[in-house]
């Protein structure tokens, strides 16, 4: 039977493209319709329509592959560039090639959108193909947890309730004095259910001294997180003196029965220890007045963020981030292999790539 690339048609399409997601990342994968509506064909960086693709033998939908565009600045250049997304064959469809011939549709298609350069964080499944492609590796990325409150692992540990709540109560006590102490005295915290536009101030300032990061400007927050149809995002500024001098994007959830945040965004001058302390610790107290266990937190190993993390309360986590390979694939000649290897390099969120969508 004849095999076909087709752009990605929601009304046509998703009820194919839903049973290969759950057939491929399980049943507890995102399968919202409004989300994918909104994150494929209302992306404002699209250039002719959305970038995801499907392999379709006659009706059936045997892959899928994809790039979600965004921009890229990395030294003062603001380039198009666009994760690799949603990498998926049907299994009774394996050893075909179908994965490569997506991969390279995606490409393709990509640079005739005027992507600059593919990224994407390649978990075990797909790192070892995206190697045989010739795709290098940027780095590995790291992730940061710190532990707000500790009943529940107590109750896995003591296995007796009240222990295990007075041991909370304990350390609740204890850590939440010790951050009080710690928190800087003039910078004041807002909390807000939107992404103000302030933050395009906050990111004009600061991005000059960064080397390579997603722009983190308002036409890209508004869209990820005030647009977003399914998922309530909580933003925290820092103001000194009444200026904004750093903000976080907070995602409240629930993980192996543990309420907690991620920090999918998480900005501030990155050179300045006393900004990003502030901002960490001003997570941290929202996390006490919710009732929050933990916090996680993704940054790469440019500027002062990982040090200051690290000496405040954090720890990197045991297991390494499913998706953790940072992988490209250049386009254009507007940017290197060079200015875009090492971790050092980069500042990267747990709101970059694929695992804070669900997908």
């Amino acid at each position: 039977m004849k095999r076909e690339i087709v752009r990605f048609d929601i009304d046509r399409d998703f009820k194919a493209f839903e049973d290969l997601s759950v057939i491929s990342f399980g049943e507890n994968t995102n399968v919202n319709k409004e989300m994918y509506d909104w994150l494929f064909n209302k992306n404002p960086y699209n250039k002719s329509g959305n970038m995801i693709y499907l392999l379709k033998e006659g009706n059936k939908v045997i892959a899928c592959d994809g790039l979600l565009p965004n921009e890229l600045y990395v030294k003062g250049k603001v380039l198009l560039t666009a994760h690799s997304i949603k990498s998926m064959t049907h299994p009774d469809y394996k050893k075909q090639g179908i994965f490569r011939r997506m991969t390279e549709n995606s490409c393709e298609r990509g640079k005739e959108d005027g992507v600059d350069l593919v990224i994407g964080l390649a978990n075990d499944q797909s790192y070892a193909a995206y190697q045989r492609f010739g795709w290098p590796t940027l780095f590995e990325k790291e992730v940061y947890v710190k532990p707000i409150l500790i009943n529940n692992i107590l109750r896995r540990r003591i296995k007796i309730g009240f222990l295990a709540e007075l041991g909370n109560s304990i350390y609740s006590l204890f850590m939440k004095n010790k951050l009080k102490s710690q928190m800087d005295k003039e910078i004041r915290f807002e909390i807000l259910n939107k992404v103000p536009l302030e933050v395009q101030d906050c990111w004009d300032k600061y991005k000059s001294k960064y080397n390579v990061l997603l722009v983190r400007d308002y036409k890209y927050l508004n869209y990820r997180y005030n647009e977003r149809p399914d998922v309530n995002y909580v933003t925290v500024l820092a103001r000194l003196n009444g200026e904004l001098i750093g903000f976080a994007i907070l995602h409240n959830s629930v993980a192996n029965g543990s309420k907690m945040t991620s920090a999918v965004e998480f900005f501030t001058d990155p050179h300045e220890e006393r900004y990003i302390k502030a901002l960490a610790n001003g997570i941290a107290n929202y996390c006490y007045e919710n009732k929050l266990e933990y916090v996680v937190i993704g940054t790469g190993l440019y500027g002062k963020y990982r040090d200051v993390l690290l000496k405040n309360g954090f720890m990197v986590t045991r297991k390494p981030p499913k998706n953790n390979m940072m992988i490209a694939h250049i386009l254009s000649t507007r940017v290197t292999l060079e200015e875009l290897t090492g971790h050092e390099k980069w500042h990267i969120t747990q709101g970059d790539g694929e695992t804070e969508l669900d997908l």
